[in-house]
């Protein structure tokens, strides 16, 4: 196809894209379920806010002295919309105001690609960067105010600046300062995007050898710390304690939910597997040893979650997870079957994600870092991975020619036909 048709349907594809997302926010689309409910816990907590001082706010995040605090995020979100939105008080104009922030996401993470990917296309970078419009996760977030976008926003936002300092732009040092500023933001709406400074970081010490650079980025992102770390003093945990008891977080482990987390991985790694086939099998047949070793591990620790099955408690034993439990579920009847389903699928996608990931430890590090989430923290849902996943992995994980038109192409494909799905099975 010549450039100048690839180019129209790449502008057809976003405006699509944008057209589609607006229309879901009109119709109250709830594609990844739950949005309503969400909501409501939102709105009760905002109201909070607005009624009330900051210090007695906060202080009823713990004590719910003056009403049930159903949250699992820091509170810094709310915050920020009491002091900066002018429409926090009223449902309405709240819910619009939360969706229109929303729709410049993808705007910002095109810049952000634009940037650091300056020879690309610029329909290209814009058609990769508007399949953020379908994800389910994202658009119902999006529609019903979930709080967790801002955390996805200050990511795109701090690649932006990492990509000028790793361009040695005149202003390295103000660039430090900016991406240390968003990323660390990052974590103040959303604890797992704690995953986003320390990849920063892992990368940052890999490019700096000037003493006043790091000197500076250390003392931005310990001082950034401070509110986050005096929160979770005062919560004792790293969520707020009402979620903390209701989640049973840290009295156990659910290692079942580590198969989960990387079945889910797979997923979104799906576009790439399927595109780039012939390079996978190449990383396969090219590490039989470490297959072979990962299958030692993985026998271990099925048969270590077989003898000691994962008790998930009476409140969440049916919830989260991600597509394969409910998808073995609509296949199978029996649950021997199903187990013997999600096992396999289990073996497949530990096998797949490490070798696929070989030289490129970002993706490495982001499984690690989940495989811990995973495992102390109850449920797991699909929504935690999506679509940070897919922004992660652009930014982080996709060499540059790997991102070309066909790649493009049929990654908004996938993205499209999962959302379809998920607005039929919802």
């Amino acid at each position: 196809m010549s450039t100048s048709k690839n180019n129209f349907l790449y502008i057809f594809l976003i405006i699509i894209s944008m057209v589609s997302f607006i229309y879901g926010f009109t119709v109250k689309e709830d594609s990844a379920g739950g949005g309503i409910k969400d909501f409501n816990n939102t709105w009760n907590n905002q109201t909070i806010f607005n009624e009330n001082s900051l210090i007695d706010s906060i202080r009823n995040t713990k004590t719910s002295e003056i009403k049930d605090s159903i949250n699992s995020h820091f509170p810094f979100s709310y915050i920020i919309n009491k002091l900066f939105n002018p429409f926090s008080k009223n449902k309405e104009k709240f819910l619009k105001s939360i969706f229109i922030l929303n729709f410049f996401i993808p705007l910002i993470f095109f810049f952000s690609l634009k940037n650091i990917y300056s020879n690309k296309n610029l329909y290209l970078m814009g058609c990769l960067s508007s399949i953020l419009y379908l994800s389910p996760y994202f658009r119902t977030s999006a529609y019903w105010a979930g709080m967790e976008n801002y955390g996805l926003l200050t990511f795109v936002a701090s690649f932006y600046f990492f990509s000028n300092y790793l361009k040695k732009k005149i202003n390295k040092k103000f660039n430090i300062i900016l991406f240390s500023l968003f990323s660390c933001f990052c974590v103040y709406f959303d604890q797992k995007l704690l995953i986003v400074p320390l990849v920063y970081m892992f990368l940052f010490f890999k490019n700096e050898t000037n003493k006043e650079n790091i000197f500076l980025y250390l003392i931005t992102n310990f001082i950034l710390s401070i509110p986050v770390l005096a929160i979770i003093y005062y919560w004792g945990s790293v969520i707020s304690p009402y979620d903390t008891k209701s989640r049973d977080l840290g009295d156990r482990l659910y290692l079942e939910q580590i198969g989960y987390c990387f079945s889910i991985i797979l997923f979104y790694l799906s576009p790439y597997l399927l595109v780039y086939y012939k390079k996978v099998l190449k990383y396969l047949f090219n590490n039989k040893k470490i297959i072979s070793i990962l299958t030692i591990i993985f026998c271990g620790y099925i048969i270590f979650i077989s003898l000691f099955p994962t008790n998930y408690g009476d409140q969440w034993g049916s919830y989260g997870n991600g597509w394969l439990d409910k998808l073995s579920k609509v296949f199978f009847d029996d649950n021997i079957y199903r187990k013997i389903f999600v096992y396999f699928v289990f073996y497949i996608s530990i096998i797949t994600v490490f070798v696929t990931s070989q030289k490129r430890p970002s993706l490495i590090f982001f499984t690690l870092f989940f495989i811990l989430v995973c495992s102390i923290a109850n449920p797991i849902f699909q929504e935690y991975f999506d679509p940070l996943i897919l922004i992660f992995l652009i930014l982080f994980f996709y060499n540059e020619d790997e991102i070309n038109d066909k790649f493009v192409k049929f990654h908004y494909f996938f993205s499209t036909s999962f959302l379809i799905f998920m607005n039929l099975y919802y």
